[in-house]
């Protein structure tokens, strides 16, 4: 059976199972959020009792799951709705975005890192934003345009307490300052930024809903701080700063994307067995299950309905071969069930007749659909009194 089911595995059924575990992959990385953590675990658990239940054929538990999960959907869509529109967000734009991001070269990001060291060295507040794939202007408020290279005394003035936009956030292309002044959403994980400031909170929100890098620098404790993909951490020294900043372009580079294939591959090893296995019990759950294959059965030949005073001397043959088609379900759910040709011989006449076999005569699963009999009739005997032998 198994190597049956392995033989109705083809190229779109490999396509298909990996998407799945692409999908998956990609919400366990959205479920890591502190909103969609606790969800995900409720819905996981859901999801287990569920595809049990549909697997033992608990017609009363499936139905009532189906209600739940259309309503289920109704309410994920209003909770997560601002999630919900970043990621298809996010998915239209990437392949139109993801070979068009500015990559600012090795000068422009030195006279970044040294003009941050000396704001924070100064006790001067500060937030910049570096673009990544996703597009900002959906999360920001407020500010200027500007257009402008980045270079030191345009970052000094624009921090300036003096400068209209000093509270604002900056917001790099590349090497270029593209707005500043701007406001970014606040973040609602209180847990995290309980112990920042309104800025941090800033650079939180954004890292939340987007892939920017954000670099906080804190006026009163004269600490850096970066934000990304919902975290937000501090940063011991200006190094360390640097080799985020570079981390980030080499991550943001298309020219880099071969280079970190490997990289991807070693990390978030569990994360990935969860989606491929989960993708694989799924498809075998939904689509193995429900694929048609073939198979033979040899089948015992059973007589009724044998008019009074007459006796079957012999059949020929005792078994035929049936050719049926059924799910893979079925074919694992019946198993070896009984199943046989049964005719009725109350027409028969005496002597030897060849009686034709059809589809009414053959008692097999309710799933079961025959393709072929062989031979599609046997030859019968049928004598008044008792049997006697046939003369050669």
């Amino acid at each position: 059976m198994l190597l049956t089911a392995l033989k109705t595995v083809g190229l779109v059924d490999l396509l298909d199972i990996s998407l799945v575990a692409m999908f998956i992959y990609a919400l366990l990385f959205w479920f890591e959020r502190a909103r969609a953590a606790v969800v995900a675990k409720g819905m996981l658990v859901l999801a287990v009792v569920y595809l049990i239940s549909r697997s033992m054929g608990m017609i009363m538990t499936t139905s009532i799951f189906h209600g739940f999960f259309a309503v289920m959907i109704v309410a994920l869509v209003i909770i997560f709705q601002e999630e919900l529109r970043s990621l298809f967000e996010r998915i239209a734009v990437w392949s139109l975005t993801r070979g068009r991001i500015p990559v600012a070269s090795d000068e422009a990001m030195e006279t970044l890192v040294h003009t941050l060291g000396d704001l924070v060295h100064d006790k001067v507040g500060a937030l910049v934003v570096l673009r990544g794939f996703d597009p900002l202007d959906r999360h920001l408020d407020g500010g200027w345009s500007l257009g402008g290279e980045l270079s030191e005394p345009l970052l000094k003035s624009i921090f300036d307490e003096h400068s209209l936009g000093h509270d604002g956030a900056v917001v790099m292309e590349g090497a270029r300052v593209t707005r500043f002044g701007a406001r970014l959403p606040l973040s609602r994980d209180f847990g995290k930024t309980s112990q920042y400031g309104t800025r941090h909170a800033a650079a939180l929100g954004l890292a939340e809903r987007c892939d920017a890098l954000c670099i906080v620098l804190s006026e009163e404790k004269g600490t850096i701080a970066v934000a990304r993909d919902g975290h937000i951490e501090p940063i011991k020294d200006l190094a360390e700063l640097h080799a985020r900043i570079r981390a980030f372009r080499i991550e943001k580079n298309p020219r880099q994307a071969a280079k970190s294939m490997r990289t991807f591959l070693r990390r978030n090893s569990l994360e990935k067995a969860i989606a491929i296995s989960s993708s694989l019990l799924l498809w075998v759950l939904f689509v193995l299950s429900a694929k048609t294959v073939q198979k033979t059965l040899e089948v015992p030949v059973v007589l009724g309905g044998v008019p009074d005073g007459m006796v079957v001397s012999e059949v020929r043959p005792v078994k035929v071969s049936l050719t049926v088609l059924a799910q893979m379900k079925d074919l694992y759910r019946f198993g070896d069930r009984p199943t046989w040709v049964h005719l009725d011989l109350s027409d028969a006449p005496p002597g030897i007749s060849r009686v034709r076999i059809t589809d009414r005569d053959v008692s097999k699963p309710a799933g079961y659909r025959i393709e072929v009999i062989d031979p599609a009739s046997v030859e019968i005997d049928l004598f008044p009194g008792a049997p006697r032998r046939r003369r050669g």
